[in-house]
């Protein structure tokens, strides 16, 4: 088409009279004339041939015999463009839709409806339909036929659609888009089983605070009360929820809520101060209670996912993701001597509202109980491994009491070099053996290790026949053992190896310090 109407308007352009010849320029035979092996609209034009003789032009005629050919080929090129233009549309599909072609195939010829006379205009200007459309009108009109609704359905005007074969978005596998997050199915799974747990404790007023401020109802002599927030986890679907002991402490009132808004009154069953656990009771009514599925601490391994769920700060349900940054990390580390476990490490953000919050795998289980976390450093936080808490909620749950084995003694890890360095000191009083060990520090009064003979600066080698090279071996076979067991002690005093003989006592019962 583009290629006619260029033909067409060179040859209307070789015809234009000359201003100084009474007879128009020839342009050779006419075009039924040209070669029939040559296609007519691609014929090259023979060269023009005057009919008289020109005489030379002046300037004003050569501008005026360019004009006309300007405007001559400015309206070829409008042509052009029109051309091309009914082309593109003509190669689009006609979109439409699937409602009203369904209609019209239903309905018999004689009474189909003016849009459907209107859509086939439409279809014969444009001059066909896409495949698309023909196969949804096809199924649209096999549900009319079944007596069934279509399983689409647009209403209102058609809309064009201009855009070109190739562009479209790519549709996703499947369908809709599905979530692959493995934090988001594991919150999903575990986080309705978090409970907030609200409690209200009383404690002694300061000695000018009773005149200042005066007692209100509910508020026993000299006392006021106190409001705190934690995190729990519900463990079984008769209401045993596991916390930790500080988050209950000394409280009068304990009040659960769920993530669903249903509150429970709380009854605290049990608590173990040294392992930081508790035990609360609650009556289930209405549906179901959910509950957290519980995993296995000891098959985590340094760099693994861990994500911390609680009510951080009184906001419920905060979500944190970091990694298992440390393993068995003993009380003494963490900073909290008077604790009796070894906790997992996680750089998942821990902020109080969290203790007693759930501390999960990537699998949505249960490994770890949120605890306690270091005010000095950013990003480090320590939770009780479910392995430890699961065996302590059995006794507690039950109304029981959990026993722990002491013996009395602070101590230090030794090492070759820090002896060296002690010994070289000329300002030392004491000469420590340059070997590894636990190394005692303090003796407490009334202790089995005061009554075994135990004395500050002794080394520890050996414990129940197991050699000791660090506090914290020394402290982990206390911890194994029962209380009231006898535990044979080798020790290294100025240079001179003693055997000691210690019986192992109750932690609970231990002499107050004064």
């Amino acid at each position: 088409l583009f290629s006619a109407v260029m033909v067409a308007a060179r040859f209307r352009l070789s015809t234009v009279p000359s201003p100084h010849c009474s007879q128009p320029l020839r342009s050779g035979p006419p075009l039924a004339q040209l070669r029939t092996d040559t296609p007519p609209l691609l014929a090259p034009l023979p060269p023009l041939q005057p009919a008289c003789r020109r005489p030379k032009p002046s300037r004003h005629t050569g501008l005026r015999t360019a004009v006309q050919r300007g405007i001559a080929i400015a309206k070829a090129a409008t042509h052009a463009a029109a051309v091309l233009l009914v082309a593109l549309l003509v190669a689009l599909p006609l979109p439409t839709s699937p409602a009203l072609a369904a209609a019209a195939n239903a309905a018999p010829p004689q009474q189909q409806p003016a849009a459907t006379v209107s859509h086939g205009r439409l279809f014969r200007y444009y001059g066909r339909a896409s495949a698309a459309q023909a196969s949804s009108s096809a199924a649209a009109s096999a549900d009319a036929a079944a007596g069934e609704a279509p399983s689409t359905v647009e209403t209102g005007l058609p809309s064009v659609n201009l855009r070109l074969p190739g562009l479209e978005p790519p549709t996703p596998v499947g369908g809709a888009r599905r979530k692959t997050s493995f934090v988001t199915a594991a919150v999903q799974a575990v986080g309705p089983s978090v409970v907030r747990i609200d409690t209200e404790r009383l404690v002694d007023r300061p000695a000018l605070e009773g005149y200042l401020f005066p007692d209100r109802g509910g508020e026993g002599d000299g006392q006021r009360r106190e409001s705190g927030q934690g995190s729990g986890v519900i463990l079984s679907e008769d209401g045993l929820i596991m916390t930790n002991a500080h988050v209950v402490k000394n409280a009068a009132k304990v009040t659960v809520t769920l993530i669903d808004g249903r509150t429970f009154d709380g009854l605290v069953r049990g608590t173990d101060e040294f392992m930081d656990l508790a035990a609360i009771r609650i009556k289930p009514s209405g549906k179901p209670l959910p509950t957290a599925p519980l995993g296995r601490s000891d098959e985590l391994q340094v760099g693994d996912w861990a994500i911390a769920i609680g009510n951080a700060v009184g906001l419920d349900s905060t979500v944190t993701l970091g990694i298992i940054s440390s393993l068995s990390r003993s009380a003494a580390e963490v900073g909290i001597p008077n604790k009796k476990v070894n906790f997992i490490q996680t750089d998942a953000a821990i902020n109080p509202g969290n203790s007693g919050g759930p501390l999960l795998n990537e699998f949505g289980e249960v490994v770890g109980i949120n605890t306690a976390i270091r005010a000095n450093a950013a990003g480090i936080g320590f939770a009780i491994p479910i392995d430890t808490a699961e065996k302590a909620m059995k006794t507690l749950s039950a109304g029981g009491k959990i026993s722990h084995a002491y013996l009395g003694i602070s101590m230090l890890s030794l090492t070759p070099e820090a002896a060296r360095l002690n010994n070289a000191d000329p300002n030392s009083n004491v000469y420590l053996p340059e070997q590894h060990g636990a190394l005692v520090l303090a003796v407490g009064p009334d202790t089995p290790a005061a009554k075994a003979g135990f004395r500050k600066f002794d080394l520890i080698v050996e414990l129940a026949g197991t050699p000791i090279s660090s506090a914290a071996d020394a402290q982990r076979l206390v911890d194994e053992t029962r209380v009231g067991q006898p535990l044979q002690v080798k020790v290294l005093r100025q240079q001179k190896q003693i055997s000691l003989s210690v019986v192992t006592g109750d932690l609970s019962t231990r002499p107050e310090r004064r």
